[in-house]
Order: structure tokens, then C-alpha cells, then sequence
């Protein structure tokens, strides 16, 4: 009897059907209707077809006393234990957070988290850890698999990598601890890996891009979004998608607002997503005298995201460091222009025919590139074909591929000090 030939996918996903991945992570959704760090669980999802995967979301262990007094510490008493999300498992252990651990809280992490991964161990279903971002997950997964004799891999994906360039000595020392101990690392950008390799002297990262839901992130009609979202025909929609955190170039976005409107009285700034600025925004635009122009939206469901952007005719992320940002190529993939900062891989995307590129910081050119984008006439199907092949198919079958190898290399390396001779007696 002939067998057909495997080729080389076909063995990666042979292997990567009989391991068992747990992936280790903070950004991820508390509630099932969460728009926010939604793309987490879409990723474990995509990487659910082709192995066995469960989530595992580290969330502070919150005082009596704060529950009442803090909102985001209330958000962290209310979370789940465990909950599943689009199909996937979610698990939600708590570890003690203490204000200034810094890098530190990876230990911290990984005690609170021993005992569900220790769970998860005997039950057959944890041979590989994938930490996302460098720290504090990476380090959790490092001890945690030093504890439970698996290999641990990570995924940098943005501020987790890009902030290492200006941090101190001693957090730049355990990450190269963290990363020398890795079987495998990756990166969502090509520019995190070259920060790596800089920062930490790592070896060649692999390219982990996420992928796009090219059905829903998909070219409609502006009418019936706007009327969706009770938003006028004729107001130019300007929409920043996104946490309302440092580092995101909001402060700018509100100045050059405020400078676009002198040229276009009828636009209106939408800010979509949720954050500890969003009160201080909120405070700004209306000390600027913008407040009826400026909607702060807040978080919204996850299926909502597309219907804003396609009610928008500019999408903006002034950000000051990225690494490959979702909302950027969520954009293009709805057909809708982009304004942004040339960080990260953004570059790579976002060239004339899509958008423009301004410096971060510089609030004249922000307005002067929006006002530009909103005066031209704009071809949503050149602007989505910038990203028509970053599927979420093509991301899970190379992280699967990535992980395989991450296994195999470590089972190698655990036969090879099996069999290494011994040491003399003197």
C-alpha cells in the first residue's frame, strides 16, 4: 500500500495536534461582551483548530478595601474565575499586586498561577507555555515551567518590548534572564525583533503577525453605520479606536483637532475604547472648548468596532510606539484611510494610496495630514488589498509551526543532558 507524502504543513500540524498549549497572558477580555483585547482571544482561537489550547489570565488579587474605591480594581474583583469566550476556555487565577514590583510581579504571578497550570498539568493538558509579552508574563512562564518540567515560549507583542529601550539596568538583566531561558521567542512585528535583539542581545525572533477578520473588518455603507450610530450624514467623522492610555498620542490627537476644526467646522472626534484617560479627555475637550465635537465613546462590543470605522472617514492612532496595532490594519481592512505615526511595522502597511504618515508629537501635522485624507477621494478595495492576506489561518498555522519546533528543540535538549557523561571524580 503507497502512502501520499506529508508536506511540511501537514507534519507541523500532525505535531502541533498532539501538544497542548497554555497560553499565559493580562490582555485579555473579563466579560464575554468586551471589546477590548477581543484580538487575544481571537488568536487562541485561530491556534484552537490546529492544538489543544487553553487561556490563562494572571488578574490581580483585589483588598476589601479597594473593591468600592478604585474602578479598575473593582473591574478586577468582579472578574470570573473562568469563563469562556467565542469558544475558548478562560481561566482567571489571582496573584498578589504590589505597587513598584515592576518586572518583579512575575514571581508574584507565577505563585498565583502554579496551581490551575499545575491542574492543567496533570489533567493532560499543558506540554508548552506561550507567554504573552516579555514581561511580567514571560517571566511567570519561565519559573512556571521550571516548577512543572514544560518549556516556555513568548510572544512579544508591542509596549512589552519597545519600553525596554529606555528601561534601567536591572530590568533589561531579567529579561535577558527571562529570554535566555526560552525555547522559542516571537514577535508580532519585525521592528520588536530588531528592538530585541538590540536591547537583550536575543538571537532571530520569528514573525508572529496577527491576522485580520477580513469578514468582519470588510468595506459597507458609511449611510447605514452613521444611522446605526446616530451620527449625522454630513459630519466628518475622525476616529481614534483603541485604549485611552499614556503613549497613544492622544494629547496631540486633541490639539489637532482642535486646529482641524478651524478648516472643518463640521467634524467630529470620536474615541472609541476605554482607559484611566478617558475622564481627563473628557475634561480636556471640553476646557478646549470642543466638547459637543469630541464624542467619548467608551468600550464597545467587539462586533461595534467595524461598524465605527465604516462610519468613519479617517481612522487615527498618533501612538508614539506600536508594534504591528491591530486597529491600524482593521482600518485598511474596512477600506477606510489611515492616519498614524511610522512606528513599528506600520510603515510596512500604510503607504499613499492608504493613508499618511506623520511624526509623533506634532499636533500642526496630525491636523494637516487629516485635512488632507478628508479633501481626496479614497478607493477602498487599493486601500484593503494592503492587508487581504494577513488571515488569521496563515497566523495560527505559523505560530503553530513556531511552537512545534519550540517543543522539539527543548525535548532535545532534555535528552541530550540526559545522556551528557558525567563529571570526573576528582
Amino acid at each position: 500500500m503507497s502512502t501520499a507524502a506529508r508536506s511540511p504543513t501537514d507534519t507541523a500540524r500532525t505535531g502541533a495536534e498532539s501538544m497542548h498549549v497554555v497560553i499565559i497572558g493580562s490582555a485579555f477580555p473579563r466579560h464575554p461582551e468586551a471589546g477590548v483585547d477581543r484580538v487575544n482571544v481571537r488568536r487562541v482561537r485561530a491556534l484552537a483548530a490546529r492544538a489543544p489550547v487553553v487561556a490563562v489570565v494572571p488578574t490581580p488579587w483585589v483588598p476589601p478595601g479597594l473593591r468600592a474605591r478604585d474602578e479598575r480594581w473593582g473591574g478586577y474583583a468582579t472578574t470570573p474565575r473562568h469563563v469562556e469566550i467565542d469558544g475558548v476556555q478562560l481561566f482567571y487565577p489571582r496573584y498578589v499586586q504590589v505597587p513598584g514590583m515592576g518586572p518583579w510581579a512575575g514571581v508574584t504571578m507565577a505563585v498565583g498561577t502554579a496551581g490551575i497550570i499545575r491542574r492543567l498539568r496533570r489533567a493532560g493538558r499543558c506540554d508548552l507555555l506561550l507567554a504573552q509579552d516579555i514581561l511580567p508574563e514571560g517571566l511567570a512562564a519561565v519559573l512556571l515551567g521550571r516548577w512543572i518540567g514544560v518549556p516556555a515560549a513568548c510572544l512579544g507583542r508591542g509596549t512589552d518590548v519597545h519600553g525596554l529601550t529606555h528601561a534601567p539596568s536591572m530590568t533589561r538583566g531579567i529579561v535577558r534572564w527571562t529570554l535566555g531561558r526560552m525555547a522559542a521567542i516571537g514577535v508580532v512585528a519585525a521592528a520588536l525583533g530588531e528592538t530585541l535583539n538590540r536591547v537583550a542581545g536575543t538571537a532571530a525572533c520569528t514573525l508572529l503577525e496577527d491576522g485580520i477578520d477580513l469578514e468582519h473588518f470588510a468595506p459597507g455603507s458609511a449611510r447605514h453605520a452613521r444611522r446605526a450610530l446616530g451620527i449625522d450624514e454630513d459630519t466628518r467623522v475622525v476616529l481614534y479606536a483603541g485604549r485611552l492610555v499614556e503613549g497613544k498620542g492622544l494629547d496631540t490627537l486633541l490639539d489637532a483637532f482642535g486646529l482641524l476644526r478651524a478648516t472643518v467646522p463640521n467634524a467630529m472626534l470620536a474615541l472609541v475604547g476605554s482607559g484611566r484617560l478617558q475622564t481627563a479627555l473628557e475634561s480636556r475637550a471640553a476646557a478646549q472648548g470642543q466638547g459637543a465635537a469630541v464624542r467619548v465613546v467608551g468600550e464597545v462590543a467587539h462586533r461595534r468596532i467595524a461598524e465605527w470605522m465604516r462610519a468613519a472617514e479617517v481612522v487615527v492612532l498618533p501612538s508614539e510606539a506600536e508594534g504591528f496595532p491591530n486597529v491600524v490594519r482593521e482600518a485598511l481592512a474596512c477600506g477606510r484611510p489611515v492616519v498614524a505615526t511610522p512606528v513599528g511595522d506600520v510603515p510596512r502597511v500604510l503607504t499613499a494610496d492608504a493613508g499618511r504618515l506623520v511624526p509623533p508629537r506634532d499636533p500642526a501635522a496630525l491636523a494637516h495630514a487629516i485635512a488632507d485624507v478628508l479633501a481626496r477621494r479614497w478607493d477602498s478595495a487599493t486601500i484593503r488589498a494592503h492587508v487581504s492576506d494577513m488571515t488569521w489561518e496563515r497566523s495560527a498555522e505559523t505560530t503553530a509551526r513556531f511552537l512545534t519546533a519550540a517543543l522539539s528543540a527543548a525535548s532535545a535538549a532534555n535528552r541530550r543532558r540526559s545522556v551528557a557523561p558525567e563529571a570526573p571524580v576528582a
